[in-house]
């Protein structure tokens, strides 16, 4: 997650979704990944959901949880766009 600025420009797709949660080590440079690509000139669209309160893979840790049926559901409905 620490490409140039530049190679962001030219990513093959028009969407893209990144999901963060709070507590995780790895929240930080999704958020720097986030914000280079929209500096980028990609011209596609990008949205950035952050999971309060959540560590690294919570969403496998408690499949059940309403946070992780709700990011299940926001990535079913990204994907299910442009149907």
């Amino acid at each position: 997650m620490n490409p140039g600025v530049e190679d962001l420009a030219r990513l093959g797709c028009e969407r893209m979704l990144i999901f963060v949660a709070e507590e995780d080590y790895l929240t930080v440079a999704a958020k720097n990944y986030y914000e280079k690509l929209k500096r980028s000139g990609w011209k596609g669209t990008v949205e950035l959901v952050e999971n309060e309160k959540e560590d690294h893979c919570f969403h496998l840790l408690d499949l059940d949880g309403d946070k992780a049926q709700e990011m299940r559901h926001k990535f079913v409905s990204f994907l299910k766009q442009d149907q």
